[in-house]
């Protein structure tokens, strides 16, 4: 059983593509960054406004004295 000149075809454009996307691919990597595609200037971001006083009648959290017991109970 012979394979057809139209298969054949296929096979050598899907190749010929591939070969076409690996060498732009290429080609990008090698060139780095397109002056075109340079970021925009940054513009400073205003302060954030400052932390709300704590309306908690419990006041803010604090940390466990464990003392001298392991972590994670070991």
């Amino acid at each position: 059983m012979s394979t057809s000149d139209r298969t054949i075809n296929q096979v050598r454009a899907i190749l010929n593509k591939l070969d076409r996307s690996i060498d732009e691919a290429r080609e990008r990597r090698t060139r780095g960054p397109m002056p075109e595609a340079a970021p925009a200037p940054a513009i400073a971001a205003p302060p954030p406004p400052p932390p709300a006083a704590s309306t908690s009648k419990y006041g803010r959290a604090t940390p466990l004295n464990r003392g001298d017991q392991p972590r994670w109970g070991m």
